[in-house]
């Protein structure tokens, strides 16, 4: 099992290797669960002005440390000027003595530099003198001793930049572009970046013994379920399903279907046909378009008989390096541990992943129950994590029954040589699911 992950690595690393695909440009909201193909940069701070966090009032901090520090003031009364809400700022610039009310996520004006909190405020009428005219009212602010006390310059605001700066790098490429992440690019300007074409990868299930989803299988017949399996696993792992639909156990229908797979899609991935039996044809036919075998019959189970290699160059998608093929044994359990051993890492490397996010997180995990090994193949286990994170195998663990790929969180690795591994054992995993 190592040397074939290195040699499917060595491919994907290697200067000749396939991917990752071309890029395209498209709109920030399209682009969630995509690769970021370049970096991206704010094309403008956040905030873009400086904003108050609370609800009160907007004031110049020199005329509350005058009040305090010049005069010994314990409170101070503010003429009250226009408002600043979110979304509508105040037109006019603070002037000495003044206050203008202000809302949470609103601009502070011009020659403001803190914000009073609502709280240690209180509204007051005053009169005051007009140019020996008369006495009018006007509304002022009392602030608070507590106010006086804590007024510092900054207060209570966001200042421009303070979250993003203009120019900042946001995301560098290589990056998997989250719901959060698509906000924090189109809140900054992105609203178009450039990714990585989402790898389409052609699924072929082979056997004259399927039938449809839908339709009652008749005698010796079954449900064909593994491409509806394989596509989910390729749409979490970021690729693109292209279903082919089965394919008789004839030479020239598993032939006109793999060709027709090179033209429409980026990689092959192959569900039965694969074994050595009279009418596993997926080898034979393959060998015969030239496939190249990186390797085959590895020391696993479930899935021995997987099989990678390439396609030789031609028409289609890959006219230079031609195509990747990954194909699978038909057992349910067989396709699906081998996909997540090697279908995914061939997928996220075309889609533009880097390394280090090809692969499925693995860690030492306690065994709550026995697990049965194999004597000469790696035996990975389906089991259940529980509240405790000790992994529980399923009681079923037959390749060719759909009660074991169903209801487990974690594939566990018992080496090859080991027959039964007891619980309270720790053994490596990889963590599907959590």
């Amino acid at each position: 099992m190592d040397q074939a992950t290195a040699l499917l690595l060595a491919d994907l690393e290697g200067d000749g290797g396939p991917g990752p695909l071309a890029r395209e440009q498209v709109e920030v909201e399209a682009a969630i669960g995509r690769v970021l193909a370049e970096p991206c940069h704010a094309r403008w701070p956040l905030p873009s002005a400086p904003l108050s966090i609370m609800d009160g009032y907007a004031v110049r901090s020199q005329d509350l440390l005058t009040a305090r520090d010049q005069h010994g003031a314990e409170t101070l009364v503010l003429l009250l000027g226009s408002e600043s809400a979110a979304g509508h700022p105040a037109r006019d610039n603070l002037e000495p003595g003044t206050c203008v009310r202000i809302s949470t996520g609103a601009v502070v004006p011009d020659k403001a530099d803190a914000v009073v909190a609502q709280e240690d405020t209180r509204r007051l009428e005053v009169t005051l003198e007009s140019d020996g005219v008369g006495a009018s009212n006007r509304v002022a602010i009392e602030v608070s001793s507590t106010a006086l006390r804590e007024i510092l310059p900054g207060r209570h605001i966001r200042p421009t930049g303070s979250d993003v700066a203009d120019g900042e790098l946001l995301l560098d490429a290589g990056a998997e572009i989250a719901g959060g992440d698509a906000s924090l690019l189109a809140g900054t300007g992105n609203f178009t970046v450039s990714v990585y074409r989402r790898p389409r990868v052609a699924i072929l299930s082979s056997g004259d013994e399927l039938v449809p989803i839908g339709q009652t299988p008749g005698r010796g017949q079954i449900v064909g379920t593994n491409a509806m399996l394989l596509a989910a696993q390729i749409r979490e792992a970021g690729g693109e399903p292209v279903q082919m639909g089965s394919v008789a156990d004839t030479p020239v229908a598993v032939r006109a279907a793999i060709e027709h797979a090179r033209d429409h899609a980026d990689l092959l991935i192959a569900s039965g046909g694969i074994s050595v039996g009279d009418h596993d044809l997926m080898l034979p036919v393959l060998e015969l378009l030239g496939f190249a075998q990186r390797f085959r019959r590895l020391a696993l189970r479930p899935g021995r008989p997987t099989t990678y290699g390439q396609l030789p160059p031609g028409g289609g998608r890959w006219p230079g390096t031609g195509m990747l093929v990954l194909a699978l044994p038909g057992n349910p359990a067989s396709t699906l541990v081998a996909f997540e051993l090697f279908g995914r890492p061939l997928i996220r490397a075309l889609g533009g992943l880097p390394r280090h996010r090809w692969l499925r997180p693995r860690r030492l995990v306690e065994l709550g129950g026995p697990a049965e090994g194999d004597r000469r193949r790696e035996h990975f286990v389906r089991a259940k994590l529980d509240a405790q994170g000790r992994a529980l195998p399923l009681a079923k663990q037959l390749s060719g029954a759909l009660r074991s790929i169903a209801g487990f969180d974690a594939l566990v690795r018992v080496p090859a040589g080991r027959v039964r591994v007891e619980a309270g054992e720790q053994l490596e995993a990889l963590i599907l699911r959590e």
